[in-house]
């Protein structure tokens, strides 16, 4: 009789207790997408804050730099190594460094992708000179074999084989997360080397715009 009585005091909030549990439940279901969303927007905006950060450095790492100084060393970089290939601006310093170097270029052969063959001659001390001139000057060019022969009448004769260097400028600025790569000490060592080789293509030697092309063939 106590449980009866017990059950008909309670009753009448049963109604009200499923009625509201009802309603929670169907909140969860259709806040789920919008509290998933919510968090999805706090990660965003966690990464976002962090993408700021990391150009906020950037930033002030460039501002400490000087500007005169890196635009200078692009500039020589830029003529030491050059952002493509052309092959007719490494026959042409063939050319200019023939002609400062006192030999006469017979014959030239484009043997691979970065590499000219070439066949020389001249005095020998001239011929020297202009072995000297390739791998002093800018753009960057290497010698890789060398065969002279002489006779006892007539100038000596030589042919090289020239490798030439390019670097394409690359396409990205890299991942915003990634630390800006300054100039190491060995870089910059090796900048001081190039920037005191001597630069062969000029606007004196260089073919003047919308005059014509000039035959880098022809020597």
């Amino acid at each position: 009789m106590r449980k009866v009585e017990d059950f008909a005091k309670y009753k009448a909030l049963f109604l009200p207790v499923i009625f509201i549990t009802g309603i929670l439940f169907s909140g969860l279901f259709f806040l789920r997408p919008k509290i998933f969303e919510i968090f999805e927007i706090q990660k965003k905006i966690v990464k976002e804050r962090k993408t700021l950060a990391d150009l906020t450095k950037k930033a002030t790492t460039l501002e400490g730099l000087d500007e005169a100084e890196l635009t200078e060393k692009t500039e020589v970089l830029l003529k030491a190594l050059p952002p493509e290939k052309n092959v007719a601006n490494i026959l042409l310093a063939f050319k200019v460094l023939g002609s400062q170097a006192g030999i006469s270029l017979q014959e030239v052969q484009i043997d691979s992708e970065d590499t000219i063959f070439l066949k020389i001659q001249g005095p020998l001390e001239n011929i020297i000179s202009f072995m000297e001139k390739i791998e002093t000057s800018y753009p960057l060019m290497r010698i890789e074999e060398v065969a002279v022969s002489s006779k006892e009448e007539g100038p000596t004769q030589a042919a090289i084989k020239v490798k030439f260097f390019f670097l394409s400028l690359p396409q990205t600025l890299g991942p915003v997360e990634v630390p800006l790569s300054l100039i190491t000490p060995q870089e910059e060592k090796i900048y001081q080397e190039i920037s005191k080789f001597t630069p062969v293509l000029t606007e004196e030697n260089l073919p003047p715009v919308g005059g014509g092309k000039e035959n880098p063939f022809a020597f």
